[in-house]
């Protein structure tokens, strides 16, 4: 016995479940257009964003060797390491406890420790303040450089934060 909906010499209609190949390259195709447009654009960001994070750093690092200079009429003086410990104890000269001028080793964007010195080289036109400075992406370490992807001495405590100096 035929079904009502089948008419003699006609096969069967059968539901429609799923998508042809056609439809779904197409929508593969517009998928890839738009990711085409949007990448670009997001590496882009997390580059700038690595440098705003750094710049942030590097000012927090800035206000803790400022606060250092008040309460003791003098930059802290070293190495980085011996800089960063010492504004890092909790405990002045006399041995009462007092609050730490940093809470943590500033780092930049890319996880390395963020460099101090002071009194800075005489080719940095940084008279009388620290240079506090990261090696930027690549790490490339005391080379002074105008490349975009080595940011080597970039941003200088005596400048606002902000602005990227880039010696060259």
């Amino acid at each position: 016995m035929k079904n009502f909906s089948q008419k003699a010499g006609r096969r069967p209609r059968m539901d429609r479940r799923g998508f042809t190949l056609l439809e779904v390259l197409l929508v593969l195709a517009i998928l890839i257009a738009i990711a085409a447009m949007v990448v670009p654009n997001i590496v882009g960001r997390s580059d700038e964003a690595n440098k705003d994070l750094t710049r942030i750093n590097i000012a927090a690092f800035e206000k803790a060797a400022q606060m250092y200079k008040i309460d003791n009429k003098v930059w802290p003086e070293g190495s980085t390491e011996d800089v960063i410990m010492l504004l890092m104890m909790t405990e002045d000269d006399q041995g009462k406890v007092r609050a730490s001028y940093l809470e943590k080793i500033p780092t930049d964007a890319w996880g390395e420790p963020l460099q101090y010195q002071y009194p800075p080289p005489e080719n940095t036109g940084n008279t009388g303040k620290p240079l506090i400075y990261s090696f930027g992406p690549d790490r490339a370490d005391g080379v002074m450089t105008t490349s975009a992807t080595s940011m080597n001495w970039w941003n200088r405590i005596s400048r606002p934060v902000g602005r990227v100096s880039i010696c060259g």
